[in-house]
């Protein structure tokens, strides 16, 4: 990578010794710029420095013979700044697209382009083959973005497809699709969004952000389990009533949320959105992290899904602030990355790099396997102290949380918890509507806790030992 001479200043069989050594610690760093891809054992925090080093002192803002006269010139008031941004001070991103390169900030810029190499071979990885854009913004705004996308409206392909229907469901099933010619139309805006409600602040928020109207399909008890679901045919009958109106609708579905609340039929709405050329956008802010999820994820990309969302603090522990989108195509993340106003911060962009470079992928394997192992144990142990308590343990349908019954205030138990310095259990009553997704009064009052990856056997052990003496 470097040319360095220190020929004659020591003697020879050091030098070679040096050199050798020097090559070996940069050998890492030169394959994640030759390969691209996601490291199969993390960097050290060492490594990962000196990588930032080298492709931060590439923007203008470190070439000590630039002039800088313009009014944007990564000019800075604290060493601070540098620090907290790792150098990258010009951001990412020209006006008018997140992704193009900035001419400033050739560093900044290619380590950009390298976080999406790195998140794409990472799902590759994880059998899930997909274009790959890190975002820097959380999970609501990402999905803001998305549906900012789809109402300008881009160019879409059609294609000669065979279809069977099950004619009571209108469920469209064993889809095969024939490409006889590739043709492009424009894809009307649209302009609302179908929601199959979750009580989840964000995708509502981002709907209005992006100036669309929402319609909710209202949830129901499961018949099955403990659960609350959507049945398919009711986002299919609000689909069709919108599209009857004259209205161009996309389905916003949710793959992972807090049980009770059932994750959508994300398979069955992908083929229905197949065969009515529906946009569809799924809302899995935690699904790469549990193996059921992608399992689904995989499932439902042979079909209709224009973009999936996640979060990078919820899959690859970075601060809050950071986002990833992924699709199979790649035209329609390019047209998300124009809905984005202006240059970006760097920082949540660097924050999901370090991740994936400090992880690598042993070790995150390793992690989600750890993940199973701990959401086993939460199950067993919130199966004993219902037992010992005269409380339930919910059958819900998650691979992350679970729920408990209690007696008592649910809302006061949390509160307890968070007390006795547990954070992460919610309290629902039966009758918070909106903490239940449930339009009428839920058979029960609930805590739910979480077993999410990092979550510590230990950690689970301290919080449901904690929860026995307040439940």
């Amino acid at each position: 990578m470097l040319d360095i001479n220190i020929k004659g200043t020591i003697p020879k069989n050091m030098e070679d010794r040096g050199l050798h050594i020097l090559s070996d610690n940069l050998g890492e760093i030169e394959n994640i710029l030759n390969q691209r891809k996601m490291p199969k054992k993390g960097l050290s925090d060492e490594k990962i420095e000196l990588l930032l080093t080298f492709l931060s002192n590439m923007d203008t803002d470190k070439d000590p013979k630039a002039i800088r006269v313009g009014e944007r010139e990564a000019r800075i008031s604290s060493e601070i700044h540098k620090k907290l941004s790792s150098n990258f001070c010009h951001g990412i991103g020209r006006s008018g697209n997140l992704v193009d390169p900035q001419p400033k900030a050739p560093g900044a810029s290619a380590m950009y382009a390298l976080t999406n190499k790195l998140l794409e071979s990472f799902l590759k990885n994880l059998n899930v083959n997909v274009n790959a854009l890190a975002t820097p913004v959380s999970t609501g705004m990402s999905i803001a973005l998305c549906l900012s996308a789809l109402k300008r409206g881009f160019l879409v392909e059609n294609v000669n497809k065979n279809v069977n229907k099950n004619k009571d469901t209108k469920i469209a099933t064993n889809i095969t699709t024939n490409i006889t010619k590739k043709q492009y139309s424009k894809y009307d805006g649209a302009n609302v969004v179908i929601y199959p409600y979750a009580s989840h602040k964000s995708p509502i928020k981002s709907t209005s952000f992006a100036g669309m109207r929402m319609r909710f399909v209202e949830t129901q008890l499961s018949d099955r389990d403990d659960c609350v679901e959507i049945p398919v045919e009711d986002i299919i009958s609000a689909t069709e009533k919108e599209l009857k109106a004259g209205n161009n609708p996309v389905i916003l579905s949710t793959l992972t949320f807090f049980p009770p609340r059932r994750g959508d039929d994300i398979e069955e709405i992908s083929k229905y959105c197949l065969e009515n050329n529906i946009p569809h956008i799924i809302n899995g802010a935690y699904a790469i992290q549990n193996h059921k999820y992608l399992d689904k994820l995989k499932k439902a990309l042979k079909y209709r899904v224009d973009a999936i969302v996640s979060s990078t603090d919820k899959n690859l522990m970075t601060p809050i602030g950071g986002g990833i989108i992924y699709s199979k195509n790649k035209d329609f993340l390019r047209e998300v990355s124009l809905t984005y106003p202006g240059r970006a911060s760097a920082t949540p962009i660097v924050n999901t790099f370090v991740s994936l470079l400090s992880l690598g992928m042993d070790k995150y394997t390793q992690l989600m396997k750890e993940q199973v192992i701990t959401k086993n144990l939460l199950d067993d142990l919130l199966i004993d102290l219902a037992n010992k308590t005269g409380n339930t343990k919910l059958n819900v349908d998650s691979p992350i949380a679970s729920c408990i019954t209690t007696q008592k205030d649910p809302v006061d138990v949390s509160a307890k918890l968070y007390n006795l310095r547990i954070t992460g259990p919610r309290g629902i009553k039966t009758t918070d509507h909106f903490g239940n997704c449930y339009m009428q009064n839920y058979k029960y009052n609930y805590v739910v806790m979480n077993a999410s990856i990092g979550v510590k056997e230990s950690d689970v052990n301290n919080a449901v030992d904690r929860l026995s003496k307040v439940i």
